[in-house]
């Protein structure tokens, strides 16, 4: 459903229960916020009549005593929760129940990434929900997907929203920075007004100045290209980071910590982990997964071998004769060969 669709289905009148879930948080938190809207002229005095819980935490349950509690001075009563995906076999067995004869004067308002996993004995607490809700006959799936908005209208949106204004060129710069992840781009977008104080206009100059992970989406493009023996790619990226005039140093230390990354995936490739998983668990963007997958699979450099021999990069470049910027460049070139020259011993400290 999209956020439009359910703005003029909340015209029409309230259900007793919506539940919200999408990957995209900040779409999740817009639905929810919308709902929210439309309820709160309804509950008199808010204080005594709003309340929020989360189905992770022990006390969760207690969300569906509250919501069975007359509200006070006013309509209704509107009751919060959060982080389904988290939620114990407690709170989802007291969802259920609640769910057979929810109250005239509530609104529960559920909102999460997803529906717990299915564990292997355990109960598919999504199957049952869904179940629970059409059996009443009453309540509400919403489920918010990523083709709602595009990345870049969402980032200018985001910037609108707090008074300022980020063109599309500059839009498309930040996405192509911080890539497509919609709590990624909000939290830059909070930033970047931060960093340009009054000036009303978000330009590239700022993005490129605030935003961290502009310089960290380069060295992707030098390491995606490393793993994958792309010598145009890992050039091109060195250059482009040479050129910008960070030291060396801080850029190998960002090189190191994306190396780490590829190790985890390469030892749950190597292990049958499946792709979506692996996503889940290490920072890799899925194109960049896709396009390294083959050669982490069974070309990629012993982990202890590969981090000695970063390590000793990094002590050279403390003082070595050709300087910091050449012993990168020396390290960039043996890693595109595909071979990695036997690392000194490390010394043995007294």
């Amino acid at each position: 459903m999209s956020l439009r669709s359910l703005a003029e289905e909340l015209k029409q009148g309230l259900e007793p229960v919506y539940i919200v879930l999408g990957e995209a948080h900040p779409l999740v938190d817009q639905a929810v916020e919308q709902i929210v809207a439309q309820v709160t002229p309804r509950l008199g005095p808010v204080a005594f009549n709003h309340s929020r819980h989360r189905a992770s935490e022990p006390e969760g349950p207690a969300a569906f005593s509250a919501a069975r509690t007359l509200p006070m001075m006013a309509d209704l009563r509107l009751i919060e929760i959060r982080e389904l995906s988290e939620g114990t076999a407690a709170f989802y067995t007291a969802f259920i129940d609640y769910l057979r004869s929810p109250s005239a004067g509530s609104i529960v308002v559920a909102s999460g990434s997803r529906f717990p996993k299915v564990e292997k004995g355990g109960s598919n607490w999504g199957a049952r929900i869904k179940s629970a809700l059409k059996k009443a006959g009453r309540g509400q799936l919403i489920q918010i997907g990523k083709s709602e908005v595009s990345p870049a209208a969402f980032a200018s949106s985001a910037a609108r929203a707090r008074g300022k204004e980020l063109g599309r060129s500059e839009a498309a710069l930040l996405v192509e920075a911080v890539g497509d992840d919609l709590g990624l781009i909000e939290q830059e977008i909070e930033k970047l007004c931060l960093y340009v104080g009054d000036a009303t206009v978000i330009d590239a100059a700022a993005i490129a100045a605030a935003t961290s992970l502009v310089a960290e989406a380069v060295i992707w493009d030098l390491t995606t290209g490393l793993a994958a023996r792309d010598t145009g790619l890992t050039l091109a990226a060195l250059h482009r980071l040479q050129e910008g005039g960070d030291d060396p140093r801080k850029l190998l230390g960002m090189i190191t910590w994306q190396v780490r990354e590829l190790l985890r995936a390469s030892v749950m490739i190597r292990s049958g982990v499946p792709d979506r998983e692996i996503s889940k668990q290490v920072r890799l963007r899925p194109g960049i997964l896709r396009r390294v997958r083959p050669f982490l699979a069974s070309d990629f450099p012993d982990a202890a071998d590969l981090m000695r021999r970063i390590a000793t990069a990094n002590r050279q470049m403390n003082g070595h004769r050709a300087g910091a910027s050449a012993v990168l460049e020396g390290l960039v070139l043996e890693l595109l060969s595909g071979g990695l020259r036997r690392p000194p011993p490390l010394p043995v400290v007294p």
